[in-house]
């Protein structure tokens, strides 16, 4: 049985409305540094405050789309309650949802009575009111816990990734003295001894087609924090961001970054940090739970920034991999104000933000999918606008001379703008805006800011210009009432 959404998004489009009806991408993100019964650690609020502007940056996530949970709100019921209705109540099949934690790991004796850990200890996570109370460890969330609700995700896309001790299947630990630095409770001493390496584990999730997991360390290892850097941060979260945003783990310079690629990188990079510092005997290893079908897939696809990877092409006998073209110029946001319901000749402005520098073009797009530039217009006495970064705009502002006046068509109503770098490439980029929408078919029920950044990419492409620009794109929608 369809679901509303589905058929909602299939009535506008065969009624030619182009509507945002795609994932509803869901994330996730806890970190912890000051807890109530164990020990503080120092970088943990700040791997979510930097996983949070790459996920908007380099994954599209929106502002509404990212619920986060730091210190006093981390609770044991505070984040299995996020879990069970942002994550899982919030999404439904088709979504993609992505699970954050930095923080506190420890080990438990394995409680289900038919232990599934081979060493007969389940790894777990740290709340904020983690405690131990007559020899027993309270309030966790155990490996268990986060499998069950991964099973209930049947039909999303789940990421896990986990910047913590043993968090091989999922944790951060400490070595015997109050250390800020070591992400495992001093006071629960040691981890268990296993004839283990550092680089074999236990699955911190069952073999699952729609679950990646990322983990900082093996399960007999310590997560750090990286105190090279001010401020500090988590040493895995900081390569992985890193590995993507700055293509550092682009071995084989595709411009794309696989599992298998960023998973060796984090590697690589932690153990080199490992090297550097006294109380590291156990090493850094970060662990990849995944298909191995899937590990050498561009991460991007996960990411839902494309869609899927071009084939090879063959011409002339000699075998062409086809680039394909993404905007790299930062994010790029809209908000329609008053609100998103209007009434028709309503004034309206809007407000645009991006994190780089560029020059903008702002199209209306009409119930019939006609585009009609809003901005710059005859009545700007500019041929272009620049946007600075980290500075939001609105327009039309006070004292521009004319206004926006909302269209006398009642019903959807598409926004779309694009930045680029280079005031001398916004022609070419309006030029091929049209040619990219009109290859967009309405009809398509997933029509929305992703297929249009294809179409773009692919136009620019043949222009053969893809490579001298950056661009960004965005789009809202708004509703029109009579």
């Amino acid at each position: 049985m369809m679901t509303f959404k589905q058929v909602f998004c299939i009535l506008f489009g065969f009624m030619g409305i182009i509507t945002a009806c795609y994932a509803e991408n869901r994330a996730l993100l806890v970190g912890i540094d000051n807890y109530q019964c164990i020990q503080s650690l120092v970088g943990s609020k700040q791997d979510v405050e930097n996983m949070t502007q790459f996920i908007q940056s380099e994954w599209h996530y929106q502002p509404g789309q990212i619920r986060t949970l730091t210190d006093d709100d981390a609770t044991r019921d505070g984040i299995l309650r996020a879990f069970d209705e942002w994550l899982i109540g919030g999404s439904q099949v088709g979504d993609k949802v992505l699970f954050y934690y930095s923080g506190h790991g420890t080990y438990v004796q394995d409680n289900n009575g038919s232990p599934d850990e081979s060493d007969g200890f389940d790894e777990a996570l740290c709340p904020v009111n983690a405690c131990q109370q007559n020899g027993k460890r309270i309030n966790l969330v155990r490996d268990d816990d986060i499998n069950q609700r991964l099973k209930r995700l049947n039909g999303r896309q789940a990421m896990i990734i986990v910047d913590a001790c043993h968090s091989g299947t999922i944790t951060k630990s400490a070595f015997g003295r109050s250390d800020p630095t070591i992400k495992v409770p001093t006071i629960w001493g040691k981890p268990p001894s296993s004839t283990k390496s550092g680089f074999e584990r236990d699955a911190f999730v069952e073999s699952q087609g729609n679950v990646v997991a990322y983990s900082a360390v093996g399960a007999r290892q310590v997560a750090l924090v990286d105190i090279s850097i001010n401020p500090p941060r988590g040493v895995f979260t900081r390569r992985f961001i890193e590995g993507i945003r700055d293509k550092k783990a682009d071995s084989n310079f595709d411009d794309k970054v696989s599992h298998r690629e960023l998973l060796a990188y984090t590697r690589r990079e932690s153990k080199a940090y490992c090297d550097t510092i006294p109380h590291c005997q156990r090493g850094l290893t970060p662990q990849l739970e995944m298909k191995s079908s899937m590990s050498d897939e561009d991460i991007r696809i996960w990411a839902a920034i494309i869609d899927s990877i071009p084939q090879s092409a063959v011409q002339s006998g000699v075998i062409i991999e086809p680039q394909f073209i993404e905007p790299q110029f930062g994010d790029l946001h809209l908000n329609v104000l008053p609100s998103h319901r209007l009434q028709q000749g309503q004034r309206m402005q809007v407000k645009i933000s991006s994190s780089q520098t560029g020059y903008l073009l702002l199209f209306d797009v009409d119930s019939a999918g006609k585009l009609k530039r809003l901005y710059p217009n005859s009545y700007h006495s500019q041929k272009s606008v620049r946007i600075i970064g980290g500075k939001p705009r609105t327009i039309p502002e006070i004292y521009s001379g004319f206004d926006l006046l909302v269209p006398r068509i009642a019903g959807k109503q598409l926004l779309v703008a694009l930045l680029v770098n280079n005031a001398n490439e916004l022609s070419t980029l309006q030029d091929s805006l049209p040619v990219a929408f009109s290859q967009v078919s309405s009809k398509n029920a997933q029509v929305a800011l992703q297929p249009l950044k294809q179409q773009l990419g692919e136009v620019l492409r043949r222009k053969n210009v893809g490579n001298h620009i950056s661009w960004a794109i965005a789009t809202v929608n708004y509703d029109v009432s009579p």
